[in-house]
C-alpha cells in the first residue's frame, strides 16, 4: 500500500526581530555571532592565549599518557 505525501503550504517558521532592519554589521538579520566579535583594538590576545594553553594541556596529557603506557607495557 502506497500513501501520497500530505500537501502543506509553506510558511515562515521564525522571523528576525524588528530592530534587525537597522543592523548593517556581520551576522545577518540575527546579529553577530560570538565568532564575529573581535576585540576592540583588533587583537584577540585573550582568545589566542586561552587556545594556546588549552592546546598545550591537551598535548601534555597525550605525552603523559603515552609515557605511562610505554613504561607500563615495557
Amino acid at each position: 500500500m502506497k500513501f501520497e505525501p500530505e500537501k502543506r503550504e509553506s510558511r515562515a517558521v521564525a522571523k528576525p526581530p524588528p530592530e534587525a532592519l537597522q543592523r548593517v554589521d556581520g551576522g545577518g538579520a540575527w546579529g553577530p555571532t560570538q565568532f564575529e566579535l573581535p576585540a576592540g583594538d583588533g587583537k584577540n590576545i585573550t582568545a589566542i592565549l586561552v587556545t594556546a594553553l588549552a592546546g598545550g594541556l591537551v598535548l601534555l596529557a597525550i605525552v603523559g599518557l603515552g609515557a605511562l603506557a610505554y613504561f607500563e607495557l615495557r
